[in-house]
């Protein structure tokens, strides 16, 4: 099961729109974290340092599941910061 588990609401018609940003996000959090991404169907999975996201979305919400590492379980909510922090950027702008 996930330690870190969102659920938002995303507010764009068009599912290209919606995965162009997802792709945006994907590829920020694989730099940043020095991992890599790719696509499960309708998913965008990241793995890094033995955590694994997995950014998925439907016609009303994006979910973004994460499974962390012992090791990286006490920067659990610094990292829901971060994740809450990319919402923002890659879906609230419109």
């Amino acid at each position: 099961m996930a330690e870190i588990s969102m659920r938002r609401v995303h507010g764009f018609e068009d599912p290209t729109d919606v995965r162009s940003r997802i792709e945006g996000l994907a590829e920020k959090v694989a730099s940043r974290l020095g991992g890599t991404w790719r696509w499960e169907g309708d998913d965008a999975v990241c793995e890094a340092r033995g955590a694994k996201a997995r950014v998925g979305y439907d016609q009303e919400a994006i979910s973004i599941d994460v499974s962390l590492p012992l090791m990286l379980r006490p920067l659990k909510g610094k990292l829901e910061g971060k994740i809450e922090e990319y919402y923002e950027r890659y879906f609230c702008e419109g």
